[in-house]
């Protein structure tokens, strides 16, 4: 359960309270010490033959994913757009795309929220927008969907590229060493997909470079049909670049499902490993088996 500023004038005391009996997802206190826990353990609760087990583990020995103060993950907990937030912020750098004061420009995100911060960056830098252009509100705690936890990596890493081409043109650039604490993983328009064909050159000039072939999700999705139109282009671009994970089965991305802890530690993971940041998974892994190959 989270707690707001305007229900509770004491709501950060509240949360930190509630923080350590492990009751709620750390937050970012001052003068409240952070627990970390060593990437060496394991979560009693991520048993090495469960499904994201890899893309945890990868996620946490690399600073950018902690668990509870109890040291569970919980990784079938599903995952609201703060906490994505704060996922984001902590796993890439991005340059800004938009400046907005601070993130209380919104008017469900009170002065001192837990992830004030977070969502200013994931907001400034194009990762996570507002329900439509003009909204005055960010929908903090609204659980994300797995369409729409796709679409937020393809339009942060603005990827434009067919896997096979230089795979670091995106604006956002991973955290090869993480220099902030690492959150526990608790909780829009980009450019059209392909450019119109290219006019025949005559022979005195370049070569046409050759267009792309449309992507055709439901050669890959047997519930293609359920992807929200306005996500289509993103989810296909997401694709092609080898960031979606679907279990438990490869052909079908479930895009209106809510995102679990750790299905979404599963789309970071592959983010991380499209921007170099992270080895891909072993193929002889068999959570390798549950992603979507381009």
């Amino acid at each position: 359960m989270k707690t707001n500023s305007q229900s509770n004038p004491d709501w950060s005391i509240y949360n930190a309270a509630l923080a350590m009996t492990g009751a709620l997802t750390i937050a970012i206190i001052p003068g409240i010490p952070l627990y970390t826990a060593s990437a060496q353990e394991a979560f009693p609760d991520v048993p090495a033959d469960y499904w994201a087990q890899p893309f945890i583990e990868d996620l946490n020995q690399a600073g950018i994913l902690d668990g509870y103060l109890n040291n569970t993950f919980q990784p079938e907990q599903l995952i609201d757009r703060d906490e994505y937030a704060a996922i984001i912020r902590q796993a890439f750098e991005a340059e800004p795309v938009r400046q907005i004061a601070s993130a209380s420009k919104f008017e469900d995100v009170p002065e001192g929220y837990w992830a004030s911060t977070a969502i200013k960056e994931a907001y400034e830098t194009g990762f996570m927008n507002t329900p439509t252009p003009a909204a005055e509100q960010f929908n903090p705690q609204k659980e994300l969907t797995r369409a729409e936890a796709i679409a937020v990596l393809a339009r942060g890493l603005d990827i434009q590229q067919p896997v096979g081409l230089q795979q670091t043109q995106g604006r956002a650039q991973a955290r090869k060493s993480p220099n902030r604490l690492a959150f526990p993983l608790a909780s829009t328009a980009l450019m059209q997909l392909f450019a119109p064909v290219a006019a025949i050159a005559s022979p005195a000039a370049s070569p046409a470079v050759s267009q792309p072939e449309p992507v055709d999700l439901s050669q890959y999705y047997a519930d293609a049909d359920q992807i929200p139109e306005a996500l289509q282009d993103e989810i296909a671009l997401a694709t092609q670049a080898g960031l979606v994970v679907n279990y438990p089965d490869l052909d079908r991305l479930n895009p209106n499902q809510p995102i679990s802890r750790g299905g979404a530690s599963a789309l970071v993971h592959q983010a991380l490993v499209y921007e170099g940041a992270l080895p891909p998974l072993s193929p002889e892994s068999p959570s390798a088996d549950y992603i979507v190959q381009p």
